[in-house]
């Protein structure tokens, strides 16, 4: 907790996914942007542009030179991700909270750090995974929750957008700054899902990538086996000419589908219903869950341990193709 009736935070990565959470945090009477650090001063001129009330905010392109001279209570790490276990520790040594962006590391080892030093200061490190804060998909992890689709035994995801060609020529697809692919991005939001949606625990997993010409991966296949025997079947396209995000969980007693915000629900006789658009629960983000957890009112909805659960699943995946056998998690 802090102990002023406003969070001051720092912001570190001006770059396109920044105008999202500045959007969500200039919104809230508790939130103060006190801080940006960005090595390319047009970032940070494009965003003060496009949110004149951040015009006075001081701007910094060394982000331990703004920690050491702001005083403020949070960070949020939106940078390449391979830059994103520096900047998150040294703001946990600062005794600051932190928000990072997804994945929360590239690495197992650099993830439990994190997670270990946070609960260690007793600091809120949170993972910037949406889909923990939209109606639709906590509409999903609550009916598997109840019990009502039984025990889960089966998993179908699959997420296809034109990431590979929107993606050319950037830092995403420079191994050295992101490192990986399609898998790493947007398809971590995807294994984030799987895991938190059903609290299963992976046991092995097998992967295939495709690299379509590329240094990092673009399409990737994956199969999981968890803990309780349970199946999951993932594709992560990276190359394709549209955006589409497809679940099927299957209980032993039904199963529930998302299908690009559509939810049907599938009972133990064979018969489907459709869930009405609005949803049972009011939308959030993870900045309000943020701001709000640092201040006591809310429990965090994406903890750093989620982040962890999601690299541990992506680095045996990618180790699995390298490979070309299955991997066990743990090993």
């Amino acid at each position: 907790m802090v102990s002023q009736s406003k969070v001051r935070i720092m912001i570190v990565g001006c770059g396109g996914i920044s105008f999202m959470h500045v959007n969500n945090l200039i919104k809230l009477s508790n939130a103060e942007i006190v801080g940006l650090c960005d090595v390319n001063p047009g970032n940070i001129r494009r965003l003060k542009d496009h949110f004149p009330i951040l015009e006075k905010v001081r701007e910094h392109s060394d982000y331990r030179k703004m920690y050491d001279s702001t005083e403020a209570d949070a960070v949020l790490v939106l940078t390449p991700h391979t830059l994103h276990f520096n900047q998150a520790m040294d703001a946990l040594n600062k005794g600051m909270h932190v928000l990072i962006e997804k994945p929360m590391t590239t690495r197992v080892e650099h993830a439990k750090k994190l997670v270990e030093k946070a609960s260690k200061e007793k600091r809120v490190l949170m993972v910037s995974y949406q889909r923990h804060y939209e109606p639709p998909f906590r509409f999903v992890k609550a009916r598997i929750e109840s019990g009502s689709i039984g025990e889960v035994q089966f998993v179908t995801s699959l997420l296809t957008q034109e990431w590979m060609r929107l993606t050319r020529g950037t830092w995403r697809q420079d191994p050295e700054l992101s490192g990986g692919g399609e898998l790493m991005d947007s398809g971590s939001h995807i294994v984030d899902f799987i895991l938190w949606s059903t609290g299963l625990k992976p046991s092995e997993v097998f992967a295939q990538v495709d690299y379509r010409g590329c240094k990092v991966d673009i399409n990737t296949s994956l199969t999981v086996r968890f803990s309780n025997g349970a199946l999951a079947s993932v594709s992560i396209v990276g190359d394709a000419p549209c955006f589409e995000e497809y679940h099927a969980i299957y209980g032993t007693r039904g199963a529930v589908f998302y299908d690009n915000g559509r939810i049907r629900l599938l009972d133990a006789e064979g018969s489907f219903s459709t869930i009405p658009l609005k949803m049972p629960f009011e939308p959030s983000n993870p900045d309000r869950n943020f701001v709000m957890s640092i201040l006591g009112l809310e429990k965090p909805e994406s903890p750093g341990e989620c982040g962890l659960r999601v690299i541990e699943l992506t680095e045996a995946a990618l180790e699995s193709a390298r490979r070309g056998e299955k991997v066990s998690l743990g090993e």
